[in-house]
């Protein structure tokens, strides 16, 4: 009864008709008040609306009908995590763990709602006591695994993780889980972590069903083409701002774009991204085989993925190659491993000729930068070099504290100990927890430097904030191997230096780009050595610093990063050239 009740209101859902899909939904729900998948799509559409009073109200009548049930209690807390009131979610997810103490999903969603009302310490623990607890269960290596990432313990994370895969070496959530945080982890050879993306993609492969149907696309190569791209990031998040100059530049003449978001929370910047896409489509409650349907239907010439192997990102159906066409982009800095992916974007700088072995794709080099920068409205005017006020320099990074291993803060406290009187200021989110900042300190200190050097702060409320807190650094430092990118481009865009390794994959080599192509490749390093060299030398030249802190912005504005609309028809002609050498296979090979 209730797919019947659910295809009559997904034309209005997809058309934007809200009430009237509620209507339909909710009259239902009247004759069954405890249908749970009518409920939960009734909840959904009455949570996007902020209608969380009315949402509340249809979970409790269902949850006094069928009392033990959990999924009622997990429904009643996903409802006061989008209202942002975490204490009160956390306490139907333990509920809901009381009802059903065999799956851990409630615990799960308990600590991640804890961790969000600020209790970090409460979350890690409970995270950790259930790992200890469950070994073998891969969701609570996966709540463990991720808080650690969460407190900035890559060692950690990665200990666990490789423990967890050499006991299921063909467990492909595990293997998944530790791809990214391998590349961050100092002196792992980059062709080992290639091995890997390759091993992901034969795993992936080995579990999607086959899906050898012909493309139904017509092949006219000059035609209008239906561009699908996937992301988690369609919101407010350093791949939404990415991605956004490039939707808002399409050519919606030649260019229809769809956006399929595989995300529970949208943002204003969602909104934005809506109306400059010819069509949004939701789907983070669409299963892998639905989500491939949707795309042959909508005919889809050429389907991006700007996810990879992270978080929500939907991989498999990329496997299932739903479009002709298949490129992978920005969102994640790796091959994919993917038989399937057709083309990964990148540059000449992060990928020099002769690279193209650490990627099972075809490298689409792009001219100059293979990213595009929307500075953030919420930024300030650059202030003067902190320098300038306190009379020491001081160094710092926001970027995420898993890009900053022991190794990474070993050099950075020699740099603190040849530059007499400087400080470091680090900003992550990690680092609101007590425990994590103890860590950093302590670590720190061993190394002969002062506690009362080192500034540790967690994420701040806006992002206006954010940029203000750039004020703050005199030069900043990259992390390497896993460089840093948003962190590195805003730095420049408050006029703060930024100096960085070139190293020997794509993850260290980011800065390389964003560095060169803003006009300073003499703060691009050869080795820790030079990083070092380069640090202190800028740190010392105080007239470079404030030249730099009234020029940067408008170097930064002034670079191709900042070309969108010239970025965007380079990124669509290498589109239009890959579906016409497409279109001539077709022609050779109607079975494509």
């Amino acid at each position: 009864m209730h797919d019947a009740i659910l295809m009559q209101a997904a034309p209005h859902v997809a058309a934007g008709r809200i009430p009237q899909a509620l209507a339909i939904l909710r009259r239902a729900l009247e004759k069954n008040p405890a249908n749970y998948p009518l409920l939960d799509k009734t909840v959904d559409l009455l949570c996007k609306t902020k209608q969380y009073d009315q949402a509340n109200f249809l979970v409790e009548r269902a949850a006094q009908l069928v009392p033990a049930d959990r999924k009622y209690m997990m429904l009643a807390g996903d409802i006061e995590m989008k209202r942002e009131r975490f204490g009160a979610a956390s306490k139907f997810f333990w509920r809901a763990f009381e009802i059903d103490p065999t799956d851990i999903e409630p615990l799960r969603a308990g600590c991640i709602a804890m961790y969000q009302d600020g209790r970090f310490e409460e979350a890690m623990g409970t995270a950790r006591r259930l790992y200890t607890e469950r070994p073998g269960d891969i969701k609570a290596l996966a709540l463990y695994s991720g808080f650690c990432d969460l407190a900035g313990d890559l060692n950690e994370m990665v200990r666990v993780l490789i423990q967890a895969l050499e006991r299921a070496p063909s467990d492909a959530a595990i293997l998944s889980a530790l791809l990214l945080p391998l590349t961050r982890l100092h002196g792992v050879d980059p062709r080992l972590v290639f091995h890997h993306h390759v091993r992901m993609g034969q795993l992936v492969t080995e579990m999607a069903p086959a899906d050898n149907r012909p493309h139904a696309n017509i092949p006219d190569p000059e035609r209008p083409l239906r561009i699908g791209y996937c992301s988690q990031d369609f919101r407010n998040r350093s791949a939404g701002h990415f991605i956004e100059p490039i939707i808002a530049n399409h050519d919606k003449s030649m260019f229809h774009v769809t956006l399929y978001h595989n995300v529970i929370s949208e943002d204003e910047l969602t909104a934005r991204l809506r109306k400059h896409a010819a069509r949004y489509i939701d789907t983070h409650r669409v299963d892998d085989k639905k989500m491939v349907d949707f795309i042959r239907n909508d005919r889809i010439d050429i389907l991006v993925d700007l996810s990879g192997h992270t978080g929500m990102g939907r991989i498999v159906p990329f496997v299932l190659k739903p479009a002709p066409i298949q490129y992978t982009y920005m969102g994640y800095p790796n091959t994919t491993g993917l038989p399937t992916m057709d083309f990964r974007i990148v540059d000449a700088f992060t990928d020099p000729p002769g690279s193209d072995h650490l990627a099972t794709e075809k490298l689409v080099r792009m001219e100059g930068s293979f990213l595009c920068y929307t500075p953030p409205p919420h930024a300030s005017e650059p202030a003067p070099p902190p320098s300038v006020k306190n009379g020491y320099v001081t160094f710092g990074s926001f970027n995420t504290l898993t890009k900053i291993s022991n190794h990474v803060l070993d050099v950075w406290a020699d740099l603190l100990l040849q530059v007499p009187g400087s400080r470091l200021f680090l900003k992550s989110m990690a680092l609101a927890m007590p425990a994590t900042r103890e860590r950093v300190w302590t670590h720190l200190a061993a190394k002969g430097v002062e506690r009362s050097r080192v500034d540790l702060e967690g994420e701040t409320k806006g992002k206006g904030e954010h940029m203000q807190m750039y004020s703050r650094i005199d030069v900043g430092l990259d992390t390497w191997p896993y460089n840093g990118t948003t962190t590195t481009v805003e730095a420049m865009y408050m006029g703060v230096p930024v100096v960085t390794i070139a190293g020997n994959s794509h993850v260290s080599r980011v800065g390389v780009s964003l560095l060169s192509n803003t006009g300073l490749p003499d703060l691009i390093a050869s080795d820790e050595a030079d990083y070092l060299k380069k640090c202190i030398q800028i740190g010392q030249d105080e007239a470079r610093r404030i030249e730099l802190r009234t020029k940067l912005r408008s170097m930064v504005t002034g670079s191709v990063l900042c070309d969108h609309a010239g970025f965007t028809r380079r990124l669509e002609a290498h589109y239009r050239q890959s579906w016409r050498d497409w279109c001539a296979r077709k022609r050779a090979n109607p079975a494509l």
